[in-house]
C-alpha cells in the first residue's frame, strides 16, 4: 500500500465524479425525471470517455447544446416556480460538462456546478441528510481544489499515499475549524423569523395524505406509508391518542368533504400543553391532540393559524418547511350546538341503509342510547384493507362483506346516526403515537392516518370510533436504526432549522446570565473548593520539598547548581563540568549518595541524611 501512486489528473477526475453523484442525490427529488435520466446517461458516458476514450464530441457542439438547454429549462422560471427550473438547468449543464474532454478550466466548472447543486438541495430540504451530503462535498471539494492547483503547476505530478493522507487531513482540519466558527456565528449573528425567500414555497408534494375531503378507500393507501408526519414533546400516553386535523360535514358520491369555512373562537381552560414539530406536509392543516383548546404559538411561519368551526386549525399557505407548534388540549369535549348541516344525508342513500337505521332506532329515546346501539351493531365487523364491493360500497360493507377500513366504518356510522336524528361530523387525523426512546418523544407516522366520528349526545360532542382495533401495515417493522436516525433528525430540527430569533435571544441571555453567576457561585461554594485546594497544595509541597527522598535531594541539587551556571541534568556531565572547582567534593558526595540510594540494593538512611546536610553547604 505504501508504494501506491496515482496521477493527479486521474485522482481529480475520481473526486469530481464523486462530487457530481452528491449533486445528483441532492437534486433527485426536485428535478424532472427525464433530466435525471439524461444526467445519469452522461455520467456513464463521461466515465467511459475519460478512462477509455470511448467517444469524443466536439466542444463547439456541446457548448451550443448547453446554451439551448439553458434557455429551454430557465424559460418557465418565476418567483412561484423557481426551484425546478434551476435544478433542471444545473443538472443539464453538469451532464454536458461531463461529456467534454477535461482540463483545468473544466475541472473548476464541474466543481462549481456540483457545488451549486448540493447547495440548492440543502437549502430546499434543510434535512440532516442533506447537511451531511453538503459537509462531505465541502471536504472532497477542498481536496479537489488543492489537487487542481498542484496539477496546474506540474502536469506530471504523481500523488503517493503519504501525500493523500496529508491532503485529506488538511481538508478535514479545514472542515473542523470552519464548522466551529460557523456554529459561533450561527449563535451570535442576528436572525429573522421570516426568511427573505421561501425557497421551497413552490414545491408541490404530499406527506400527510389529507386534503379537504376523504374518499372511501383512500386512507387505506396512506396507511402503507411509514414516513413521520410530526413529533410530539411534553406528553405521555396511557392510551393511543387521537390527533385532530380536519372536520368534514357533507357526504356525496362516496366521499366526505368540508363546506363550512367559518372561523370560531378558541376555548379557555386548563389542559395539557405540548410541542409538535411538524414536517412539511404541503397541506394547510395544523395537527392537535384531540380535543384542542388553543394554540400558543407556531414558529417557522409569520402566519397565525385560524381555528375553523369544528375545532381544527389551518394556515392560508401550504406548509413547506418544518414548523414548531405549541398548543394546549383537554380531555373534555366541547358543547357547541350542532348545525342542521350535521343531520344532512344524501338524497340517493340506499333504502336498505335507511331501514337499518330505523331498526336500530327502535326502543331508543335519547341520543346516547342511539349512539350505543350503533356501537353495538359494529362489534362483529372486521378491519381490512382488502376492499371489494359490487354497486353501492357502503351497502356492500354493511350487509355483505362486514369488513373495511376506517373510512367505511366512519362513513357508515355517521350516516346511520344522522338517519337516526343524531348530529354527526367526520374527523380526519391520526390515531396513535410511537415512542422514540432515543430522543424521549413520540412520532406520528403517515401510516397512523385515521378517520372517526363525533356525535352530539344531547349535551356535548363525543367521539364515536367504531373501527376495530388494528395495527397499520406501515407501522410494522420500524427498525431501531430508523429510530436512531429520527432522533438525530429531530435534534437537527429543534436546534438548527427551528433556531429562531426568539431562541437565539434566550440562548444568549442564559449564556450571559451563567457567566455573571460564576463569581457568585464560586464565593458561595468557596469553602467546598478552598479546603481540598489547600490540602492538595500541602500534600504537593510535602511530597516534592519536605519529604527527604533521593529524588527530592537530586532535584534540589539541580536548582542550586543553576546559580553556578550548570544546567545539565545528567550526574556524570555535572561532575565533569565541576572538576577543579571548590564545590566539586560536596557535589560529588550528594550525587553518589543519590545514585547509591536510587540504584543500589543497599539503602543507607544515615548517608541520605548526611547528603541533605552537605547540600545546605553548597
Amino acid at each position: 500500500m505504501e508504494g501506491f501512486r496515482v496521477h493527479a489528473k486521474n485522482l481529480i477526475i475520481v473526486l469530481l465524479y464523486t462530487e457530481v453523484i452528491l449533486s445528483f442525490l441532492s437534486l433527485y427529488e426536485i428535478s424532472d425525471n427525464l433530466v435525471l435520466l439524461f444526467a445519469f446517461f452522461s455520467f456513464i458516458l463521461g466515465i467511459l470517455n475519460d478512462f477509455k476514450n470511448f467517444i469524443n464530441l466536439p466542444r463547439v457542439i456541446l457548448n451550443a447544446i448547453a446554451i439551448i438547454g439553458t434557455v429551454f429549462f430557465l424559460s418557465p422560471i418565476s418567483l412561484d416556480n423557481l426551484i425546478e427550473p434551476l435544478s433542471n438547468t444545473l443538472l443539464f449543464l453538469t451532464a454536458i460538462k461531463l461529456l467534454e474532454s477535461k482540463d483545468i478550466r473544466d475541472f473548476y466548472q464541474i466543481l462549481l456546478l456540483s457545488f451549486f447543486g448540493v447547495s440548492l438541495g440543502t437549502a430546499v430540504f434543510q434535512e440532516i441528510l442533506n447537511f451531511l451530503i453538503f459537509v462531505i462535498f465541502v471536504f472532497l471539494g477542498i481536496s479537489t481544489l488543492i489537487l487542481i492547483n498542484f496539477y496546474r503547476n506540474d502536469r506530471n505530478v504523481v500523488i503517493n499515499v503519504k501525500a493523500m493522507k496529508f491532503l485529506f487531513l488538511s481538508s478535514f482540519l479545514f472542515i473542523v475549524l470552519t464548522s466551529l466558527s460557523s456554529w459561533f456565528f450561527f449563535l451570535i449573528l442576528p436572525r429573522v423569523d421570516k426568511p427573505l425567500f421561501d425557497i421551497a414555497g413552490g414545491r408541490v408534494g404530499l406527506i400527510s395524505g389529507f386534503t379537504d375531503e376523504v374518499e372511501l378507500g383512500k386512507v387505506g393507501e396512506i396507511q402503507l406509508d411509514r414516513r413521520v408526519v410530526f413529533r410530539v414533546f411534553g406528553l405521555e400516553f396511557k392510551e393511543s391518542p387521537y390527533w385532530r386535523l380536519s372536520v368534514l360535514d357533507t357526504f356525496k358520491n362516496n366521499r366526505w368533504f368540508r363546506t363550512l369555512k367559518k372561523e370560531e373562537q378558541e376555548l379557555k381552560g386548563i389542559g395539557k400543553s405540548y410541542t409538535i414539530i411538524l414536517e412539511p406536509t404541503y397541506e394547510r392543516f395544523i395537527p392537535t391532540l384531540d380535543y384542542p383548546l388553543y394554540v400558543i404559538s407556531v414558529e417557522g411561519t409569520d402566519e397565525k393559524p385560524k381555528r375553523i368551526k369544528g375545532g381544527f386549525y389551518v394556515l392560508n399557505k401550504p406548509i413547506t418547511k418544518p414548523l414548531r407548534v405549541r398548543a394546549v388540549s383537554s380531555d373534555t369535549f366541547p358543547e357547541d350546538k350542532p348545525l342542521s348541516l350535521y343531520l344532512k344525508v344524501p338524497e340517493d342513500i340506499s333504502p336498505r341503509i335507511k331501514k337499518l337505521a330505523e331498526n336500530l332506532s327502535r326502543g331508543t329515546k335519547t341520543n346516547r342510547e342511539k349512539i350505543e346501539k350503533v356501537r353495538e351493531f359494529f362489534k362483529d365487523f372486521k378491519y381490512s384493507l382488502r376492499i371489494y364491493h359490487d354497486g353501492d360500497p357502503l351497502e356492500y360493507f354493511l350487509f355483505v362483506s362486514r369488513e373495511g377500513n376506517c373510512e367505511f366504518f366512519a362513513s357508515a356510522t355517521a350516516l346511520l346516526l344522522r338517519l337516526m336524528g343524531v348530529p354527526t361530523r367526520v374527523v380526519s387525523g391520526y390515531h396513535g403515537a410511537m415512542k422514540n426512546e432515543y430522543g424521549n418523544y413520540y412520532m406520528v407516522l403517515s401510516a397512523m392516518a385515521h378517520v372517526w366520528v363525533e356525535a352530539f349526545d344531547g349535551k356535548r360532542w363525543v367521539r364515536v370510533d367504531t373501527t376495530p382495533p388494528y395495527v397499520p401495515e406501515g407501522v410494522r417493522g420500524v427498525s431501531k436504526l430508523s429510530l436512531i436516525y429520527d432522533a438525530l433528525l429531530t435534534f437537527w430540527y429543534k436546534n438548527v432549522v427551528n433556531f429562531t430569533a426568539e431562541k437565539q435571544r434566550e440562548t444568549l441571555r442564559l449564556g450571559i446570565k451563567s457567566l455573571r453567576e460564576i463569581p457568585r457561585k464560586l464565593l458561595e461554594n468557596l469553602h467546598y473548593i478552598l479546603f481540598p485546594l489547600l490540602l492538595a497544595i500541602g500534600l504537593f509541597v510535602y511530597l516534592r520539598e519536605i519529604r527527604k527522598t533521593p529524588e527530592n535531594l537530586y532535584r534540589k541539587l539541580l536548582r542550586k547548581l543553576k546559580k553556578y551556571g550548570i544546567n545539565e541534568r545528567s550526574p556524570e556531565k555535572i561532575l565533569e563540568q565541576l572538576k577543579g572547582t571548590y564545590i566539586y567534593d560536596k557535589v560529588e558526595f550528594v550525587v553518589r549518595a543519590y545514585q547509591r540510594w536510587k540504584y543500589s540494593p543497599v539503602k543507607d538512611k544515615e548517608e541520605l541524611r548526611e547528603a541533605y546536610r552537605v547540600l545546605k553547604e553548597i
